[in-house]
């Protein structure tokens, strides 16, 4: 049996697509922040937080946590640094 290796790359609608020009770290965290919180309000909205120990107490301090980082990466920004 022979394997014919011409045939062995990607499809050229199936090639990888180039990677997006990165952001800044701040914009990066906005991000993840959004994500973070529509994904806390989605379970709490469920009834799932609370189903183990601490967990809204947890979700909302990295929360606030990472608002207090997002906020001071945004002064910089605006400070020129």
């Amino acid at each position: 049996m022979t394997i014919d290796q011409t045939k062995t790359g990607l499809p050229d609608d199936a090639a990888p697509l180039p990677c997006a020009p990165a952001g800044s770290d701040a914009d990066a965290l906005e991000a993840a922040l959004a994500d973070m919180t529509r994904a806390f309000s989605s379970d709490f909205v469920a009834g799932r937080v609370g189903e183990r120990h601490n967990t809204y107490q947890h979700r909302t301090r990295v929360l606030r946590q990472l608002s207090g980082q997002l906020a001071t990466l945004r002064e910089r920004e605006a400070a020129g640094h």
